[in-house]
């Protein structure tokens, strides 16, 4: 998986570590192969866990107000990352 396939307010899943299975949303992308990723609760946005690209699985949904509002530089709410993966995690987005 490359870096290049990946963009701000995707949905991904940890397929590695202590958090395994765990849904987070894509908030930043470091050396080309680590992702910043947070969900809201465990990882908060002041807070990203750094995870290699690696040892995630991306889905096809993108949380698009998410991905806006980080791209234009105004600040995005734990809640905001809480309902948009409440909202995208359904089978039909998948």
């Amino acid at each position: 998986m490359s870096v290049v396939n990946i963009s701000m307010g995707q949905l991904v899943t940890s397929i590695a570590g202590r958090d395994e299975m765990q849904m987070y949303l894509v908030v930043g992308i470091q050396d080309n192969k680590n992702l910043l990723l947070v969900n809201g609760r465990d990882r908060k946005i002041v807070n990203p866990k750094r995870k290699n690209i690696r040892h995630v699985n991306v889905l096809n949904s993108i949380a698009k107000s998410v991905a806006e509002k980080i791209q234009s530089g105004i600040k995005v709410t734990d809640e905001e990352v809480r309902h948009a993966i409440q909202v995208l995690y359904k089978p039909e987005n998948l």
